[in-house]
């Protein structure tokens, strides 16, 4: 699905800057340093600091690219690749459009469309085209299907990634770019057969942070750049040098302050759900050596569930799923209020009991269905319902509350008394983390009265149990912020990368600590003048070791890009070639092996499994795909397995298909995936995590997966016309 805006109305000016019709491209000295190899044409990695102007680097690259390939008369094609939907937006509308629209003709795609166009089409049309990885790797896989109009790398001249470090095995970045590599061995092959080569696009990568990696020491930092340069194919990785007090007067480091909150001496609360986990274990028989609280023990619980299902122990299964609840409102509990874990539960309790009601048709009430209760169920809702009083009477208790809180409230109060202009993100672990922190600003008189204005800011994707934001949603909070509408968010790590945010003063990062990566972004986001930088983590978190391993991490990096920019030229192109020869086998190997299974194996073999009562739901013969992602069931039958539950978590609106309900367990309720409306034709679509896949091979074998491309199988495109023709029959 791809869209293909007119957005002239949409063009944001600068005052002074912009006003011109063509407005001109100026670099400092610092950026012209970092463009220069690639404006003769050298892939690059451009590695500058949030705030530094990186992608104005690359507008200035991209025009100078377009026009020298006009001069020669040769085709010029720029695509701009971003790992992030908002951010093709963001590029598009404050970037590459304002500066290059009255010479070129540029264009943004992404999944969230308003005008259906081939993506060929659209890159046969436009100069530039800015979108997100996906779409380019999948046109590039159509391209080797029989009757699919694809793309090639060789349709372009210039390839922009931004956030290039992400350009690791795994990755989409780096599927591309291995296909780039593919064709760049061919190339020397035919070179030496004096036979025509394929033409290769240059690239050039943006990013604030490599990274090391997860180095510990001086060598393996250095491998970690080596290989993101040979990954990327750089013919170097450009940092200031010559330019560097003009930089540090662009981007000013903020005052760091570190906040250590006491352990609380008494947690009645958390001692209550601990009881209460140790009831679990005895009643399913489980010891396990982690703390309660603790993200080992979660690891543990995760194990235990997916086993218990492969095993079809549904005892064992339900409980590890309760314990990892409970484990959640610990932590919820060591995060923010007492009241937030409590709620955290209350709702779960009563979402499962809402799976196991269903509406009788003889009557106006809903009843208990008892057959979707057993032993299992019966006691751990007595467990959490006998005591219920309890828990929210502690979770209303202030005398035993969070000492990060006092903290936290601390460091916002003085930073937005120090000035009225203030502007801040508080940087948190999850969803519910960021919604329970709002919650908590606003009940508290004191923000007001010093003028916070705050709001969340989380991601839009479906991964996690709590509700996503949408793209508008996001694009909303962002211009409030940029306007001072807004002058607090309270942001998931969707907020440390590449979204363009407004300066702030105040970055602050509550009890969450990942890698340097992270570090280096979220730090960047404080670049206003006078900024602080501020950490507030509870004592014996381990947080504060952990920042200081990431600013060691973050000088290691520094250290290695130096030693890897002195190298010879004779030993950086020998390592860099060696990296790239190793993951074009490794890209080898692994698409033999997935050739192999495919070839051999067919749908039928499979058969899904509810994953919490084991009842068998259909075979892989029963299902086709939709746009290569939407697994959905197109028989008759498979509607008497399933209920139809509305879920406004689920509810969204695309072109060509929408959804507003889920389908869940007719048995025991469990969720199974959403009932999506595509192109008029209602669907149950099956999201494999919530399944046992029976697989029958040589032996049985039973697996649980995450996504369907885990599955090494090929299920058949959905046929439309058939479906329409079965579905008229019904009516």
């Amino acid at each position: 699905m791809l869209e293909n805006f007119d957005a002239e109305s949409n063009d944001e000016q600068e005052p002074g800057k912009r006003s011109s019709p063509e407005p001109e491209i100026i670099l400092r000295d610092y950026q012209m340093e970092v463009a220069e190899p690639a404006l003769k044409k050298k892939n690059i990695i451009i590695c500058l600091p949030t705030g530094s102007g990186k992608t104005r680097v690359a507008v200035y690259i991209t025009k100078e690219h377009l026009d020298n390939q006009k001069k020669s008369r040769t085709p010029g094609k720029v695509v701009v690749l971003v790992n992030k939907v908002p951010l093709v937006e963001q590029h598009f509308r404050k970037e590459f459009h304002p500066f290059l629209k009255h010479c070129y003709q540029v264009t943004k795609i992404s999944g969230d469309t308003q005008l259906k166009i081939s993506f060929p089409e659209v890159v046969r049309k436009n100069d530039i085209i800015i979108c997100t990885a996906q779409i380019l790797e999948n046109f590039l896989l159509d391209s080797k299907k029989e009757n699919h109009d694809g793309v090639q790398l060789s349709d372009f001249s210039l390839i922009i990634i931004d956030e290039c470090h992400h350009t690791q095995k795994g990755g989409v970045y780096n599927s591309i770019m291995t296909r780039y590599l593919e064709q760049k061995l061919k190339n020397k092959k035919l070179n030496k057969e004096n036979k025509p080569v394929i033409p290769l696009p240059q690239i050039l990568g943006l990013t604030a942070s490599p990274g090391v990696g997860g180095a510990k020491n001086r060598q393996k930092a250095e491998e970690h750049i080596l290989k993101i340069c040979a990954n990327l194919d750089a013919y170097r990785i450009m940092t200031v040098q010559h330019h560097i007090l003009q930089l540090e007067n662009q981007v000013k480091d903020p005052h760091k302050k570190i906040e250590i909150a006491e352990e609380r001496r008494e947690d009645p609360f958390g001692d209550q759900i601990k009881k209460m986990m140790t009831e679990i274990q005895k009643y399913c028989r489980q010891c396990p050596t982690s703390d309660f609280g603790t993200q080992s023990y979660e690891q543990w619980v995760v194990q235990k569930e997916k086993a218990a299902a492969k095993e079809e122990n549904r005892k064992e299964r339900v409980c590890a799923e309760h314990l990892r609840k409970y484990n959640d409102a610990l932590q919820i509990n060591d995060t923010i209020r007492m009241r937030d874990a409590y709620s955290h539960l209350n709702n779960f309790y009563a979402e499962e009991r809402r799976k196991k009601v269903q509406e009788d048709e003889d009557e106006d009430h809903l009843k208990p269905t008892t057959s979707r209760f057993d032993e299992t169920d019966e006691f751990l809702f007595h467990l959490f319902f006998d005591n219920q009083k309890n828990l929210e009477k502690l979770a209303e208790n202030p005398e035993y509350e969070n000492k990060k809180l006092t903290k936290l409230r601390r460091t916002i109060l003085e930073e937005f008394t120090r000035s009225q202009e203030s502007r801040g993100i508080i940087f948190t672990k999850t969803r519910q983390s960021a919604y329970a922190l709002l919650q908590w600003i606003q009940e508290n008189q004191k923000f007001e009265e010093v003028g916070v204005k705050a709001h969340y800011l989380i991601g839009a994707g479906h991964h996690s149990a709590f509700k996503p934001m949408t793209q508008n949603e996001q694009k909303e909070v962002l211009h409030k912020f940029s306007t001072g509408e807004l002058n607090l968010l309270i942001a998931t790590t969707v907020a440390e990368e590449g979204l363009d945010i407004t300066e702030c003063n105040t970055v602050i990062r509550y009890g969450l600590v990942t890698n340097e990566i992270a570090m280096v972004q979220a730090r960047g986001r404080a670049r206003a003048d006078d900024s602080t930088y501020a950490l507030v983590a509870q004592e014996g978190s381990g947080v504060v070791e952990r920042e200081s391993v990431n600013a060691y991490r973050e000088k290691m990096m520094h250290a290695a890009i130096q030693r890897v920019q002195r190298m010879s030229e004779r030993d950086y192109s020998n390592k860099i070639e060696g990296f790239q020869i190793q993951s074009i086998m490794e890209r080898k190997m692994k698409n033999k092996k997935k050739q192999a299974r495919q070839c051999q194996e067919d749908p039928s073999i499979v058969t899904l499994h509810c994953r919490n009562c084991n009842v068998r739901v259909c075979s892989g013969k029963d299902i086709q795909v939709i746009e290569s992602m939407h697994h959905v069931n197109v028989t008759k039958e498979f509607k008497t397995f399933y209920v139809e539950k509305e879920n406004p978590a689920v509810q969204d609106k695309f072109l060509d298909y929408q959804t507003s309900s889920e389908i869940t367990c007719r048995k025991c309720g469990q969720t199974w995936g959403p009932l999506m409306v595509h192109r008029g034709l209602t669907l149950p679509c099956l999201k494999i995590k919530h399944f046992v896949v029976e697989l029958k091979l040589k032996t049985t074998e039973r697996k649980t997966y995450k996504q369907w491309n885990e599955l090494s199988l090929r299920f058949p495109d959905f046929d439309y016309t058939a479906h329409y023709e079965f579905s008229d029959d019904e009516d």
